[in-house]
């Protein structure tokens, strides 16, 4: 059975050592990018100034799914202005 693999990496993209690991692949369905932003999330909690910038899944060497700091800074003024109303007229 193959194996998916996860990477953590900092912000100039070197993998972090002690946060990546393998596992059986059940080829699940599922979105990684969610799957990677929830880990990248729970790993940061409330720490400004953790290293860990993002979360990679690979398969054989292709990666299946990412999640990182600028997609969360992209996601959150998505949706700032989706609950922004417009200005009066």
């Amino acid at each position: 059975m193959a194996q998916l693999r996860m990477e953590v990496r900092d912000s100039a993209g070197t993998i972090l050592p002690g946060y990546g690991d393998a596992f059986f692949d059940l080829r699940l369905p599922g979105d990684h990018c969610r799957v990677a932003q929830t880990l990248l999330r729970m790993i940061r909690g409330d720490d400004a100034r953790s290293p860990v910038h993002s979360v990679h899944f690979f398969r054989d060497a292709s990666e299946i799914g990412s999640w990182s700091v600028e997609d969360e800074r992209v996601e959150s003024f998505i949706d700032a202005c989706v609950h922004t109303p417009p200005a009066a007229a």
